[in-house]
């Protein structure tokens, strides 16, 4: 049904309106918006609704003066300067006040209606704001009337009817294929002159292929001469705007031919809605386009980085020395190697042996300091990352704009380093719990527990972090030789199998921990371009709904509601 493919519609562009990357793009969307929402919904739901003319020209045209006299009395004022907050005056009988063809520049009280008994059922005369208007306002309820009519009588003079103005409203309404009037005032009172000028305004009206956009067919154009004034009136006198009234008073007369202009005007704004609504899915298409080429450069940059990490990570030299050394202080590793040489076995039998009497184990401290020297590292590549995404972004049209509204995409996010420390403190944690389990699932090693469930938390924290693979030269030295008093410490309490099968488990939940760290790290990027689509649905929406109602343009009965 066409009004449900023009409801569709509107709900796509009320969509794109609010979430368009910019004021010009989120316009252009408002105005097809209200173009569907305004006019053609409930053009769509009745046909027996009020025919709208609006009366279009420049300032000092004399398009009030037509108004007023077209109405019979003085209601929109004339003259070359325009109050800047001038609204459209309609005039409209109050039988058809109910039945307001113009629903929405009523409800945001665009519009100063006038109900008048005297004015004729079954249209409304719409003076509207000048179209070249020094007020953006002005300018633009001009061209949303001009959407919004079915019949356009436009307004120009001698001097002005040749001017890239005008004619870019009369592209406009060529396009938009709304049925026309033309009004060429104020020629100069010789009849050569006159007529040398309105012959001039037709040929480019033919040129313009407006020739045949006629209310009636052929594009009548209306001469008025200079001084053709009403006498102590603002307004055009009765006889030159007799042929405008006759062809008012048929449309109003006639049902067949008011049915006839609205059904060409529905037809033709119904037709042209495809054509409207691609110049918008383009914009959409191109804007998705950017935002996939931009996330992807901020995917790289961050899983180019993370992987970096994590080669620097399992090599364990990221720690630093002195964390290192207390914690070798702690557990002896002299009396270690001592014991490795006499076996494993002689480690299970003297694992009390392994810490030395004295100050209770530095577990905490080490623990906190391994996790500072891990946040510190890990700014260190999110930050790189950071940089290399905005130093990419910066040329683009859209990641420039970007950068330039979120500065802080240049760098790490300050909180970033705070957060992780938060999730490794929880990480930790399910590492104890993990420990502790898996203690008491051995029987006969409760003496253990003396030792201290915080050292050897600790001491498996550690071992998630260093291992002699990969090291060489001066690296071996204190990371391979805390490596060992940890792992054989671990050995010795839990068997070697369950340390292995421990450790692999915490190195995999510490990886997902950092991947989803720099995960979120990255998502401030895609936060910045949030106007930008990241799918097409909406441009494919649009299209379909537009082709659906562009389908129906040839169904005189209009939908019968919603």
């Amino acid at each position: 049904m066409l009004t449900d493919a023009l409801r569709e519609l509107g709900t796509a562009l009320a969509s794109r309106e609010s979430s368009a990357p910019g004021p010009n793009r989120a316009a252009h969307a408002e105005r097809l918006r209200r173009h569907v929402d305004d006019y053609l919904r409930p053009r769509a739901r009745d046909a027996g609704a009020p025919l709208v003319v609006v009366l279009l020209g420049s300032t000092g045209s004399g398009k009030s003066s037509l108004f007023n006299a077209l109405v019979g009395r003085d209601i929109s004022p004339s003259g070359v300067l325009r109050p800047t907050t001038r609204r459209p005056v309609a005039l409209v009988h109050p039988d058809d006040v109910g039945a307001d063809p113009l629903p929405g520049m009523t409800e945001r009280s665009a519009l100063d209606l006038r109900p008048d008994a005297a004015a004729p059922r079954g249209l409304m005369l719409v003076d509207a704001p000048d179209f070249d208007s020094i007020e953006l306002a002005n300018r633009a309820l001009a061209v949303e009337l001009l959407e919004a009519a079915d019949l356009v009588v436009f307004v120009t003079t001698a001097t002005r009817y040749a001017d890239q103005v005008p004619w870019s409203i009369l592209e406009r309404a060529r396009q938009r294929g709304v049925p026309l009037l033309a009004v060429l005032n104020r020629l100069p009172p010789e009849a050569d002159d006159a007529e040398a000028v309105a012959s001039d305004y037709r040929n480019l009206l033919e040129r313009g292929r407006l020739a045949d956009s006629g209310a009636f067919g052929a594009l009548e154009v209306v001469p008025v001469f200079e001084g053709a004034l009403e006498p102590e009136r603002d307004a055009l006198s009765v006889a030159a705007v007799a042929p405008i009234r006759a062809a008012l008073d048929r449309l109003t007369a006639d049902e067949a031919a008011r049915r006839e202009l609205l059904r060409r005007s529905l037809f033709a704004a119904l037709t042209g809605l495809p054509a409207a609504v691609e110049e918008i899915a383009v914009e959409i298409d191109e804007e998705r386009d950017a935002a996939d080429a931009l996330l992807d450069i901020a995917e790289r940059s961050y899983r180019d980085r993370r992987a970096a990490l994590g080669e620097e990570l399992s090599r364990g030299t990221f720690l630093r020395a002195e964390v290192l050394r207390q914690w070798q202080d702690f557990v002896g590793a002299g009396q270690v190697a001592r014991i490795l040489a006499q076996g494993i076995g002689r480690i299970v039998a003297n694992v009390r042996s392994l810490v030395r009497p004295g100050p209770a184990a530095p577990a905490v401290e080490v623990r906190e300091a391994a996790f500072s020297d891990l946040v510190a590292i890990a700014v260190q590549y999110v930050d790189a990352a950071a940089r290399r995404t905005a130093t990419s972004w910066v040329e683009d049209r859209y990641g420039g704009t970007a950068l330039a509204t979120h500065p802080d995409l240049w760098a790490a996010s300050p909180g970033w380093g705070a957060r992780l420390l938060v999730d490794l403190d929880a990480w930790a944690a399910k590492v104890g719990d993990e420990i502790r389990a898996l203690g008491e699932r051995r029987k006969g090693w409760a003496q253990v527990a003396s030792i201290g469930v915080n050292a050897v938390g600790t001491s498996a924290v550690l071992a998630v972090f260093m291992h002699t693979g990969g090291l060489t030269g001066a690296e071996v030295g204190i990371t391979a030789a805390t490596a060992v008093v940890n792992q054989k410490l671990l050995e010795a309490i839990f068997g070697e199998a369950n340390v292995a099968a421990f450790v692999s488990s915490a190195r995999s939940s510490l990886a997902q921990l950092l991947d989803d760290a720099f995960a979120d790290e990255r998502a401030r990027y895609a936060a910045a371009i949030r106007g930008l689509p990241d799918n097409d649905d909406l441009a494919t929406v649009m299209r379909a709904a537009a082709r659906r109602a562009a389908t129906h343009a040839t169904d005189t009965a209009y939908g019968a509601g919603e």
